[in-house]
C-alpha cells in the first residue's frame, strides 16, 4: 500500500511540470498532452498490476470461498432435503402400519364383544330355562299343594255338613237348604 502511494506521488510530480508548461503554453482543453497520457498509462498498469498482484488474488480467494460455502449450503440443504424425506416415507410407513394394528384390535374386539355376547346370551338363556324349569316345578307343587288343601277342606265341609244333617235329622228340603247356607257361609 505504502508502495503505491510513493509510486503514485512520483508519477504526479513527474507529469505535473508537463501539465504546467501545457497550460503556460495556452493549449486548449482538447489538446493532446503525450506526456500525461503517457504517464496516465504507467500509472494506470501500474496501478492494474497492484490490482493483479494483491487484491485481485483476495477477491478471486473470497470469491471462491463463498461459493464453497454456498455449495456447502446446497449440499447440506439437499442433505436435509433426502433425510427428511427418508423421515417422512418412514413416519408414513408407522402411520400405516399402526392404521393396520388398530383395525386389527379393532376387529377383535368386535369378535371378542361378540363372542362374549354370545356367551352372555346362551348363559342368559340357560339361566332363564333353569328358573322356568323351576317356577313350572313350583306351580306343579304348589297346585298338588292346594288341590290337597281343596280336598281336606272339602271332606271338612262334607263332615260338618253331615254332622249338622244327623244333628237335625230333618227332612230333605230341610237338609237342602241347610248345606246351601253352610255353603254360603264358607264363601
Amino acid at each position: 500500500m505504502r508502495k503505491s502511494l510513493v509510486l503514485g506521488a512520483f508519477a504526479g510530480w513527474l507529469a505535473f511540470p508537463s501539465g504546467l508548461s501545457a497550460a503556460q503554453e495556452g493549449s486548449s482543453i482538447f489538446s493532446l498532452n503525450v506526456g500525461l497520457l503517457l504517464w496516465t498509462w504507467v500509472l494506470f498498469l501500474l496501478t492494474l498490476g497492484i490490482l493483479a498482484w494483491k487484491a485481485f488474488p483476495a477477491i478471486q480467494q473470497g470469491l471462491v470461498s463463498r461459493s464453497d460455502k454456498i455449495q456447502e449450503a446446497i449440499d447440506a440443504a439437499k442433505a436435509n432435503r433426502d433425510e427428511a424425506q427418508a423421515l417422512l416415507d418412514e413416519h408414513r410407513r408407522q402411520l400405516e402400519e399402526a392404521r393396520r394394528e388398530s383395525q386389527g384390535i379393532l376387529a377383535e374386539g368386535r369378535e371378542a364383544g361378540e363372542r362374549l355376547r354370545e356367551e352372555i346370551l346362551t348363559k342368559a338363556r340357560s339361566e332363564n330355562e333353569a328358573l322356568l324349569e323351576a317356577a313350572r316345578k313350583e306351580i306343579e307343587r304348589e297346585k298338588a299343594d292346594m288341590m290337597e288343601t281343596l280336598r281336606r277342606e272339602a271332606v271338612d265341609v262334607s263332615i260338618a255338613a253331615a254332622e249338622r244333617l244327623i244333628r237335625e235329622n230333618l227332612d230333605d228340603k230341610t237338609n237342602r237348604k241347610l248345606v246351601q247356607d253352610y255353603v254360603a257361609e264358607l264363601g
